[in-house]
């Protein structure tokens, strides 16, 4: 296979894989679906396999992390408290991760008697040690876990827009001309042959 087997053809929603078609329909809603919901995407393009293969291991994933972190581990903080650069990843979730920007984008991790809401941004280092002590590696976990569901959804997401990508295809090595083959050894044996009369003078 070469590169001109995948390539967009026709009105750009179409793509060439495996010598056949590949319609994706309209593949930037199908870019924005696959990132809203792991797997919609796919679902659009009536790619229902990997749809359901996409959206039950990134959406599993992204549960197993929060049930582990006792759904603590998602949230989008950048304060004195915690700079909480992970949120950056567990977003490409989409719709599942967004009440962690809605939350913060109120305010209402502060001032709360009871603790913040879900997805809230803990509000004190304090709230955040209590966090860890009570999961133990658990929260640790569960950030990890949440975030992997993310990157696995970039890969949804650019699956979604470009289509399938090709198999890496080996390069083959190319044998030299028997012309030059033979103009090698030649000159292979004057060398020798003039390293043999140094060697004697």
């Amino acid at each position: 296979m070469d590169k001109s087997q995948h390539k967009f053809a026709g009105s750009g929603h179409i793509v060439i894989a495996d010598g056949e078609e590949l319609d994706l329909r309209n593949r930037y809603l199908a870019a924005v679906l696959a990132w809203l919901i792991p797997g919609a995407g796919h679902a659009f393009q009536a790619r229902y396999l990997k749809s359901a293969i996409f959206s039950t291991a990134i959406l599993s994933c992204f549960v197993i992390g929060m049930v582990i972190s006792n759904c603590r581990c998602v949230y989008a903080c950048w304060d004195q408290t915690e700079k909480r650069w992970q949120y950056a990843l567990q977003a490409a979730v989409g719709l599942p991760a967004l009440p962690a920007a809605y939350q913060a984008w109120v305010g209402a991790s502060a001032g709360q008697a009871d603790g913040p809401g879900f997805m809230a941004a803990p509000r004190s280092t304090a709230d955040l040690d209590r966090w860890n002590e009570k999961t133990a590696s658990g929260f640790d976990m569960g950030t990890l876990y949440t975030m992997i569901a993310g990157l696995l959804n970039v890969l949804a997401i650019y699956d979604a827009y470009s289509g399938p990508l090709p198999p890496p295809v080996p390069k083959k090595r190319r044998r030299p001309p028997e012309g030059d083959a033979a103009d090698a050894s030649v000159s292979k044996a004057d060398a020798a042959e003039a390293n043999t009369i140094e060697a004697t003078a």
